[in-house]
């Protein structure tokens, strides 16, 4: 009988400088049985969780503070100089003859050694490593110790690339949203495997062809001889094929068939379809999900000669290609639970969301990323952990570096090719040399890697790194000079002012936009629990908290800047830098939008951040909290979609000018309407045209536009574009902010809008109604998490970005998720609409 020890509780942790390490892997195990709640008496041990990471344990004993308030991260960076000794009493039960004692570490960062009752049994090399280290066990108590070492030294993001010895996340060193923070420790779970047979490893790669589904499953068998295994593919319990062999110790091969199998499809195309992938044995059984799928990269319409392929068909259907960049759930990667993961994923899916990129600064990610992604029917670009530096962009070509780095392909790729949702590898994040983007051919670990990807991973695609193609930079100069050079385009970054930001979007002509981003500050609530009240002003680089705290990404004098230097405490910054934010990733994902199919990928940079910034580039605070831009942008995903092109934000007296254009992903029958207005804050008509969208309505396009001139001064004003069916079926309507002034001066000075609140319960779902009874149009509307920040779970939101004019009513959705109910608790606030707790009895 197989029994599995999961263990996962009875861990001390005790630093080590040097080689003292030595003197605490010996201790005897009777000294292990509790660990003293206080520090006197315990010899420097102290309780630390597995999987989790080192910082984690030292904060939650009191030795190093929260590295997630102000600046107090600085205060942890010595831990990673020391080496750290992970103890625990193991418990073997009784054994059966031809039992295998064997220790699996599913990851240890960066390395290290293990012994057993003070006995070296084995090392490991490398985060990614997954170990089965075989014991000389006998039944008992027994002592196991794990040394893990120092961090090896690492580039942060001002560094050099060539210097990179080994491929692990480069983050942690320093980077423009996530202060130093190397990371240590058992990351991953810990389990004693006991039995005669064990399933060493499993792997599993689908396919379908004519029909005829086939699942080819790999089996890694640790056991003294043949063994009987059986593999089953089942659907809602029932089996839909089945195979039974006799396996040798080592590598086995076996295949599944099934006949007209349901295909898994990506979000909003049809149900992402999972089958159940059970390998047996003797007594010991494995699961994975299976998903039946085509995929095919193929060149984007009218893309030059010699482009990558952008463009994804999956089983037989274009698949429109937004989505997100996704990192590191947290920066101590040990600490990351599932049921954030999950969160974070699901919001990605409710944005519209198709694709998520994972970074190549962050993690090879894990199979509870790859489930929810499954479950989702989100597609994955999974980048290996490469990335840029500021000084110098091309990796390493010592062949040592390369067989490393094709040694981690070897251990990570085969456990993910059973996900149907991975769909794309990429070499890396923006590595590049003097010629720009680097390609395989002027890179020996790209083709090295390619390589290992399409022996472990056929039918996947391809990219050396994000960007790639002739340009690296989304940059007007770039676009002038060479428009068709613009294949896969990264940045920018901030948001680029009232006028360029527009003109940069409106001139767009990559292929792919795989990376971009407008800057904000956190939520309210997030700001609260990161900096205390006396430093949160000033708010710029010049107060040492924000430079800590998302420098990169601190844009408070264009902020003041926008808002003629109106803006004299935190509250009214806030707001005005998420607006600014909310709008420009909003304008930007549209643009990008209006020129598909020819622009297949867009993908803004970043969904949700690893550690807490005042400043971030993120739509999703590091609690899991939307920001305005999160739904801003899940309007610019949306499948049927009215846009607007307009040229600026601001008027300084000349004329408006606006474009209205609709698509929509599936097509719509011929004979819809579109109107193009202009209103004034309190809804009032000053100009308006409409125009028919003449034939079916599939690829955006133009319909209408509409000048305006005579307008008041310094005023807010609200282009509005509705879309109706042949029937006079509202479709969509897109509003959009703008000043006849020379900046937006004019909101500051609008009045409050007043709006009544309703919510009702049903379960764990709140509907809040709310009406529009007086004043001009309410701004930004937003529901807020109302609860303590260290409360359980979310209140999952509806947003909608778009003025509420006077008279209208709007209906939100909350569904709570992971949360206690019993505290339960939400408000309503807006640019102008003064803070109202929500009271759903």
């Amino acid at each position: 009988m197989t029994t599995v020890l999961l263990l996962d509780d009875g861990w001390e942790l005790h630093e080590a400088l040097g080689e003292t390490w030595r003197w605490r892997v010996g201790i005897p195990a009777a000294g292990l049985n509790s660990v003293s709640a206080s520090a006197a008496g315990r010899g420097g041990w102290f309780p630390a969780r597995v999987p989790g990471s080192v910082l984690d344990d030292l904060v939650g004993d009191g030795q190093a503070p929260d590295p997630r308030h102000g600046r107090d991260s600085r205060a942890g960076e010595w831990a990673a100089t020391r080496s750290w000794v992970y103890r625990r009493v193991v418990d073997v039960p009784r054994l059966e003859p031809d039992d295998r004692v064997v220790l699996e570490l599913d990851g240890l960062d960066p390395g290290g050694t293990v012994y057993w009752d003070g006995e070296d049994v084995g090392s490991v090399d490398g985060m990614f490593t997954a170990s089965r280290i075989a014991l000389p066990a006998e039944p008992g108590r027994h002592q196991l110790a794990i040394v893990v070492a120092p961090a090896p030294d690492a580039e942060p993001q001002v560094g050099r690339t060539e210097r990179v010895t080994r491929l692990a996340p480069r983050m942690t060193a320093g980077w423009d949203f996530c202060p130093r923070m190397p990371h240590q420790g058992l990351w991953r779970p810990v389990r004693l495997r006991i039995g005669r047979a064990q399933l060493a490893r499993v792997s599993a790669d689908a396919r379908v062809a004519d029909g005829r589904g086939t699942v080819e499953v790999g089996i890694v068998l640790d056991a003294a001889g043949r063994t009987a295994v059986v593999a089953e593919l089942t659907a809602g319990g029932t089996v839909r094929a089945r195979v039974e062999a006799t396996a040798a110790p080592g590598h086995n091969r076996l295949e599944l068939a099934v006949d007209d199998p349901e295909l898994w499809w990506p979000a909003r195309l049809g149900a992402p379809t999972l089958y159940e992938l059970r390998v047996s044995a003797g007594d010991e059984t494995r699961v994975l999900p299976i998903g039946f799928r085509t995929i095919e990269w193929h060149p984007n319409p009218g893309a030059p000669e010699g482009a990558h392929d952008y463009a994804l068909a999956v089983n037989g259907t274009e698949v429109p290609l937004v989505g997100w960049n996704w990192v590191p759930v947290d920066a101590r990667y040990g600490t990351i639970d599932g049921a954030r993961i999950r969160h974070l994923v699901g919001l990605a899916a409710g944005s519209g969301a198709r694709l998520l990129r994972v970074w190549g600064g962050g993690l090879l990610e894990s199979e509870e990323f790859y489930r929810a992604c499954d479950e989702a029917g989100l597609l994955v670009w999974q980048e290996f952990p490469q990335s840029s530096s500021g000084m110098q962009s091309a990796p390493s070509r010592d062949p040592v570096f390369v067989a490393g780095a094709v040694a981690v392909a070897q251990e990570v790729v085969p456990g993910l090719t059973h996900h149907p949702s991975l769909v794309l590898f990429g070499g890396g994040n923006e590595l590049e040399d003097e010629r720009g983007p680097l390609e395989d051919d002027r890179s020996p670990v790209l083709a090295a890697m390619h390589d290992a990807v399409e022996r472990l991973a056929p039918r996947r695609g391809w990219l050396p790194t994000s960007p790639t193609g002739p340009v690296f930079h989304n940059r007007m100069d770039r676009i002038r000079e060479a428009p068709l050079d613009q294949h896969d385009v990264h940045g920018p970054w901030e948001h680029q002012g009232l006028v360029a930001h527009y003109t940069l979007y409106n001139a767009g002509t990559s292929l792919a936009h795989t990376e971009f981003g407008v800057e904000g500050m956190t939520n309210r609530r997030a700001l609260d629990a990161l900096i205390p009240a006396e430093q949160q002003w000033p708010a710029g680089r010049d107060n040492p908290v924000y430079r800590h705290l998302g420098e990169w990404w601190d844009n408070e004098t264009l902020v003041q800047e926008v808002f003629g230097q109106r803006l004299t405490d935190v509250d009214r910054l806030l707001r005005a830098s998420q607006l600014l934010q909310a709008a420009g990733l909003q304008y930007a994902v549209e643009a990008d939008r209006r020129r598909a199919p020819r622009c297949s990928m867009v993908l803004p940079w970043q969904l949700h951040e690893s550690f807490p910034n005042a400043w971030c580039t993120s739509s999703v605070d590091y609690h899991g909290e939307p920001k305005p831009a999160y739904h801003a942008v899940a309007r610019a995903f949306a499948a049927d979609r009215v846009t607007l092109r307009i040229e600026r934000a601001a008027a300084a007296g000349e004329p408006l000018r606006a474009e209205a254009w609709v698509g929509s992903e599936a097509g719509l029958d011929a004979g819809s309407t579109l109107a193009l207005r202009l209103r004034d804050a309190a809804g009032a008509l000053l100009a308006e045209t409409s125009a028919a969208t003449e034939g079916p309505v599939t690829a955006p396009r133009r319909v209408t536009a509409l000048t305006a001139d005579a307008l008041p001064g310094d005023a807010v004003v609200i282009w509005e574009a509705e879309w109706r069916s042949r029937e006079g079926r509202v479709l969509d309507i897109e509003r959009t902010i703008v000043s006849t002034g020379a900046d937006l001066t004019p909101l500051l000075d609008l009045p409050d809008a007043e709006v009544e609140v309703h919510a009702e319960i049903d379960g764990d779902v709140w509907t809040v109604g709310i009406r529009h009874v007086g004043g001009p149009a309410a701004i930004a509307l937003a529901l807020h998490d109302a609860r303590p920040i260290e409360a359980p779970g979310w209140p999952v939101a509806d947003g909608d970005p778009r003025p509420l004019l006077p008279g209208e009513t709007r209906e939100l959705h909350v569904r709570w998720r992971d949360d206690d109910p019993a505290g339960r608790a939400l408000v309503l606030d807006g640019w102008n609409v003064p803070a109202q707790p929500i009271d759903p009895h």
